[in-house]
């Protein structure tokens, strides 16, 4: 589990662990960004249950959906955890959304602000650049790539020049 800030953590699958030590982060909201999840969360905070398939664009209509739901509980101080298979893409780029929302930064200064606080972090281009365009900040190519580039833990077969474009050309239809 990751903190990103205060308020706000992301996970995957692994990091909510045993529900006695899960409730002594105090979370009261959970965006469940895939499927498959304890059967015990929704006993212990309020469940959003969204799924999407990560490598793929995220469908514009859930993204507003879970974003106005996060929005809700972060305007009310609520402690928020989203969490996706690997904790390192969808449940990422949400948060990098909500955050966006919330302040008075670019997508871009979002997206550094989230991958410093989660060194595993490593978003599919397609997520992330679905996200950004669907927020009013679309990224370019040269942007996307820096993103990658400054990435703290890449995996051994990053994503190439010719993934990232073709992901910003698919999101841009």
């Amino acid at each position: 589990m990751h903190f990103i800030r205060n308020n706000l953590a992301v996970c995957g699958f692994l990091g909510i662990g045993d529900r006695e030590s899960f409730e002594t982060h105090g979370f009261n909201a959970q965006l469940q960004c895939a499927q498959a999840f304890d059967p015990w969360l929704p006993e212990c905070l309020d469940v959003k249950a969204l799924p999407f398939d990560d490598g793929a664009p995220i469908p514009e209509a859930l993204f507003h959906e879970a974003q106005a739901w996060l929005n809700k509980h972060w305007k009310s101080n609520s402690k928020i955890l989203i969490s996706c298979a690997g904790g390192q893409s969808r449940s990422v780029t949400m948060a990098i959304g909500l955050i966006f929302v919330n302040s008075q930064r670019s997508f871009l200064d979002c997206i550094a602000e989230v991958m410093e606080k989660v060194p595993d972090a490593y978003p599919h281009p397609l997520v992330l650049s679905s996200a950004a365009k669907y927020s009013g900040d679309p990224l370019c190519l040269e942007s996307l790539q820096r993103v990658y580039q400054t990435v703290a833990n890449p995996p051994p077969y990053p994503w190439s020049v010719e993934q990232i474009k073709d992901a910003l050309d698919r999101v841009s239809v």
